[in-house]
């Protein structure tokens, strides 16, 4: 079945829309587990999508944008098919899409964060993994350093704050992508 765009969507459109499968298929699968049905929801998904592509505000989150809609497309599915003996309640599936929404914003941080770890030098990089990948106290991590609880718990305050700062920053710029 071939189907015609009143409108063409445009390249930048596509990109985030090609980009943000994987993700929509996931998100999807988190609402109903069928993987037949999540793969025929995401094609009635990316349809409306690309039928929407006007109304998108390039200022917002592709992906949150693309995720309602497909919330909305699940919705209309299990709608249509309340034969089967596995209908989920409304309020169950905005919980399971509010989850599946966080976890995307928990990757995308966690992306954020190891991006601007890397930015930190080889020494303020070993502070942070011995204090909290080695599940260290602050007084451990000053006595394994040699250095005064003082100094660490200060270095360690301003090694959280620039990595909170580039966090934000890196989730700003990534947010407007994808």
């Amino acid at each position: 079945m071939l189907i015609s765009l009143s409108n063409p969507i445009s390249l930048e459109f596509s990109q985030l829309l090609t980009q943000s499968q994987r993700r929509l298929y996931a998100f999807i699968l988190t609402l109903i587990p069928n993987r037949a049905e999540a793969e025929d929801i995401l094609q009635e998904t990316n349809l409306v999508l690309c039928e929407k592509a006007e109304e998108y505000d390039p200022d917002r989150h592709f992906l949150a944008w693309a995720f309602k809609i497909a919330r909305f497309q699940t919705m209309a599915h299990l709608k249509t098919k309340s034969r089967s003996p596995l209908v989920f309640q409304e309020d169950l599936m905005d919980k399971l899409s509010d989850d599946a929404e966080s976890m995307e914003g928990f990757g995308s941080l966690q992306r954020a964060l190891a991006h601007c770890m890397e930015k930190l030098t080889k020494r303020n990089r070993e502070l942070i993994r011995i204090r909290y990948e080695k599940g260290l106290t602050l007084d451990e991590t000053a006595k394994k350093l040699g250095k005064p609880r003082g100094t660490v718990s200060m270095a360690l305050y301003r090694i959280r704050t620039a990595l909170w700062r580039c966090v934000e920053r890196t989730q700003n710029e990534i947010g407007t992508r994808v």
